[in-house]
């Protein structure tokens, strides 16, 4: 069952428990979907007015293209904790069963590291739309872009603890490549962020 068929109560009860799943990855992928449902909400309520930017329209669509990408993460993020999963209760009886085991393991590990890394670029991605939502937003719901941005930020750096854990599971050279975009995506994620909750601020001055 997809994460977004669950009641709220039912996935907190599933989270707050023994079970694996929802685990960080997929709870941080949905906490920054609806951080950039705040930012959207925010510029649909702007965008009545009659005094509404004619920059609104347009990221509108934008990042409504965005909720779409960010909506697939969550489960996405199961799915690579299942395969991994299944990769190592593989028979290893025998040297074949080894290797073909170990094999699998590499391609789960090569597939838990991608999916947090893809919802981190979707996340950046939902930050920069955000601080341009920012000076675009009314005043009265500026502050729920702010959160939104908020949450997104906090979602980008949940999601890249699950690239951190996979890393060692990989060969080299692919573990310094991902682990080296993974700083990068840290480090654009922290200075946008600023750069939000600074829009926020003017706008709220």
């Amino acid at each position: 069952m997809s994460v977004w068929e669950q009641s709220a109560a039912a996935l907190l009860r599933h989270t707050a428990s023994a079970e694996p799943t929802p685990g960080g990855g997929s709870v941080a992928a949905l906490t920054g979907t609806f951080g950039l449902g705040l930012v959207i909400m925010g510029l649909e309520l702007s965008a009545r007015r009659p005094d509404a930017d004619a920059g609104v329209a347009p990221l509108l669509a934008e990042t409504r293209a965005l909720l779409t990408r960010l909506e697939a993460h969550p489960d996405a993020d199961v799915a690579a904790f299942q395969g991994y999963i299944a990769a190592l209760d593989r028979p290893k009886a025998s040297d074949e069963e080894k290797a073909q085991r170990r094999e699998a393991i590499r391609q789960a590990a090569r597939q838990a590291t991608e999916a947090p890394l893809s919802a981190a670029r979707d996340l950046l991605g939902a930050l920069r739309l955000a601080e341009r939502a920012a000076p675009l937003t009314h005043r009265t719901v500026v502050s729920d872009v702010g959160a939104g941005a908020h949450l997104i930020h906090g979602a980008l750096h949940a999601t890249l603890l699950n690239v951190d854990i996979n890393l060692g599971s990989l060969p080299e050279p692919e573990r310094a490549a991902a682990h080296q975009e993974r700083v990068q995506l840290a480090e654009q994620a922290t200075g946008l962020g600023q750069q939000v909750t600074a829009a926020v601020a003017r706008q709220l001055a």
